[in-house]
């Protein structure tokens, strides 16, 4: 997001799986990039224009965690008004919180 601007952060819990949201208000992704953001090195023309510096890893990182925990992550953008990424990452069964929890 823009300075002074907001993220926004959502969990929401569905029977098998747990999703969370973080949408910014920034300059948002082209369509032709959507594709291409969560491999290693890719920077947009768009990043690559500002002054922050950066190597292109980030999201590549997201991207091989959440998939290591068996989720999925998507974006959704549009330029000049900001990118909502979302993470969907299975829930454990009940069975399994019983092995995690001592009682």
């Amino acid at each position: 997001s823009r300075p002074g601007g907001t993220v926004d952060i959502a969990l929401t819990i569905e029977q098998t799986h747990a999703l969370v949201s973080v949408t910014d208000r920034g300059i948002g992704i082209a369509q032709e990039d959507q594709p291409k953001i969560f491999d290693r090195f890719y920077r947009t023309d768009g990043a690559r224009a500002h002054t922050k510096k950066g190597t292109g890893l980030g999201l590549s990182i997201c991207a091989w965690i959440v998939e290591s925990h068996r989720g999925h992550i998507k974006v959704q953008s549009k330029v000049g008004e900001g990118s909502t990424f979302t993470v969907m990452l299975p829930l454990a069964p009940a069975s399994a919180k019983r092995l995690l929890i001592p009682s």
